[in-house]
Formats: C-alpha cells, sequence, structure tokens
C-alpha cells in the first residue's frame, strides 16, 4: 500500500472520515484482488458497508469515480455502480 500510495498522494488520503480505510485500497483492491464494482470494495474488499452503511453510501461516488478511471468504463457504468450499490446499502441503513 505504501508503495502504492506513492503514485498518487490522494490514494493516502482517508476514504472517509468515519471509516478506517485510504482511498488507495479501492486501487489496489482493483489492481490486485480482482475488484470490479463498488460493492466488491465497500462489502466485500473493505467491509466499510458493514462498518458504517452511511459513511459507505458516502463514499461511494469517489469509490465509483476512482475504479472508472482505474478500469476504463464510461459514465453509464459509473451511473450503474452508483445505483447498484445505493440498492445494496438500503438494506444496511436503519428503518427510519
Amino acid at each position: 500500500m505504501a508503495a502504492l500510495c506513492q503514485e498518487c498522494p490522494e490514494w493516502n488520503q482517508p476514504l472517509h472520515p468515519d471509516l478506517p480505510y485510504r482511498s488507495g485500497e479501492v486501487i489496489w483492491a482493483c489492481r490486485h484482488e480482482a475488484a470490479r464494482t463498488v460493492g466488491d470494495v465497500l462489502a466485500r474488499r473493505t467491509r466499510a458497508l458493514i462498518l458504517d452503511a452511511r459513511a459507505s453510501t458516502e463514499a461511494a461516488p469517489r469509490v465509483a469515480a476512482m475504479l472508472a478511471a482505474e478500469l476504463n468504463r464510461q459514465p453509464a457504468w459509473l451511473d450503474n455502480q452508483l445505483a447498484e450499490f445505493r440498492k445494496l446499502a438500503a438494506g444496511y441503513l436503519p428503518a427510519m
């Protein structure tokens, strides 16, 4: 992770203030763990969704943008990923 974060200093920043993960973990998961979706990163690779569903939902646009750039995806892919993740995250949010 340290070497990866030297590629881009922004990747050493927290993914979200309420989560214990760095942005570079998104890139790591994509490059080394075959993560291909926002759900892959936030639910399975980092477990952020389980720790804090609200913070994960707030971090999702950043994760989607990072994955889209890394995987050369189109804007429609990004929009679809966000919609899919919001559906998934809704099941982890307390009923209001």
